[in-house]
């Protein structure tokens, strides 16, 4: 086959035909280069990021959303910060709600929700960790109404907690589009005060929301991309904000990421990691907020032969070589969890575990992992070992 020299296009008035050029040299690229077909979910969330926009962003917010009867769900260690906001609003429109932790999740969503309908509430701002987001999130949706989140930690709970469905109905899409309607306000002065030990476990679980989002071979490139830059912004923010308590850098920087991580996550069907990892959490009978970020370098290096471009995606953005050995070492050098024992997990807890794992036939199938090797990684990381290689 003849071969065009794209130097020997034909001259029109003594120049080179540009357009004729482009088209040689479009058509000698290869279709390997081509960019794959992907599909990418966006979810309708309206996103405010800055220092103070607690003070500055909220009330406007409110506004854009037509709120006038507005409830505020606060933990108890932003009760002044939830006071001080509902004073700032007009009319006397707003109403604050204490979050109390003792309660179960079930009876503060369902007290929340019936607050929001005597009230005549037209709108939830909450502000707090996952906990209190999870709750509101959950009275918003019953109520049909929309909400204002303003977290205060890192790991995400306002893109990745589950929605509740309604009785009798199909699903989330039977709600209303107000009840759909989210803003997220990040301010990173709101996390000035959270002790270390809850900034490192936040941040950990932030993070391990990118990887399991890298390690989905049907994640999007663009939730991919978003997923890496979280990591790295962690990874780099997380020492810092634990260095500097009152630091604003570090801080803002770790909710960026977490931001990033979280909203890659919500739009990535689960894969078999984030399978293997919610069975493991489920297995070890813990808050699972805390298993993850602990099982996670175990979990990477039994299947990381599997998908050893995504191991190395992660190591990039830790700015390391080994991304099993990276993670472990950030999360010692933050003071993070590194074994279930830690987690308060007893010996009768690991066996029980590892029992449980033997029976799941699914996920022994979806991640094609034997039982012995599931076994092996819930005891390495329940004895906090070094990770152990496939």
């Amino acid at each position: 086959m003849a071969t065009i020299d794209p130097l020997a296009v034909p001259m029109t008035s003594g120049r080179p035909c540009d357009a004729e050029r482009k088209k040689v040299l479009v058509s000698a690229r290869s279709m390997s280069e081509v960019v794959g077909g992907f599909t990418h979910d966006v979810h309708a969330v309206r996103v405010v990021f800055a220092v103070d926009a607690h003070r500055t962003s909220l009330l406007p917010e409110l506004e854009r959303l037509g709120a006038k009867a507005v409830l505020v769900l606060a933990s108890a260690s932003q009760k002044a910060v939830a006071g001080a906001l509902t004073a700032a609003m007009p009319d006397g429109r707003a109403q604050p709600l204490a979050f109390k932790r003792s309660r179960s999740a079930a009876g503060q969503i369902s007290r929340a929700y019936e607050v929001a309908v005597r009230e005549q509430a037209d709108c939830l701002v909450a502000v707090g960790s996952g906990a209190v987001i999870h709750a509101a999130r959950q009275a918003a949706l019953r109520a049909e109404v929309p909400l204002v989140a303003l977290p205060t930690s890192y790991a995400g709970a306002e893109f990745v907690a589950p929605p509740e469905t309604p009785p009798g109905s199909t699903g989330p899409a039977a709600y209303s589009s107000a009840a759909a309607s989210r803003v997220v306000i990040y301010d990173p002065a709101l996390t000035v005060g959270l002790p270390d030990h809850v900034t490192a476990r936040s941040a950990m679980r932030a993070l391990a929301h990118g990887v399991d989002v890298l390690c989905t071979p049907d994640a999007s490139p663009v939730a991919a991309m978003m997923a890496e830059e979280g990591i790295r912004q962690i990874a780099d923010g997380m020492p810092d904000a634990i260095l500097h308590p009152h630091g604003l850098v570090g801080r803002s920087r770790t909710q960026y990421g977490g931001y990033l991580t979280a909203a890659s996550f919500a739009v990535t069907a689960p894969g078999s990691h984030r399978t293997l990892g919610e069975a493991v959490e489920r297995a070890c009978g813990l808050r699972h907020a805390d298993v993850r970020p602990v099982v996670l370098p175990h979990l990477l290096a039994a299947t990381g032969v599997k998908r050893p471009l995504a191991l190395a995606r992660v190591a990039e953005a830790l700015g390391c070589n080994d991304a099993v050995q990276g993670i472990a070492d950030l999360a010692h050098e933050v003071g993070a969890p590194q074994s279930l024992r830690e987690l308060g997990m007893e010996l009768d807890g690991l066996d029980a575990a590892l029992e449980a794992l033997r029976r799941d036939e699914t996920v022994v199938r979806d991640t094609e992992l034997e039982p012995d090797v599931l076994a092996a990684v819930v005891e390495s990381a329940f004895h906090g070992r070094p990770p152990l290689g496939p």
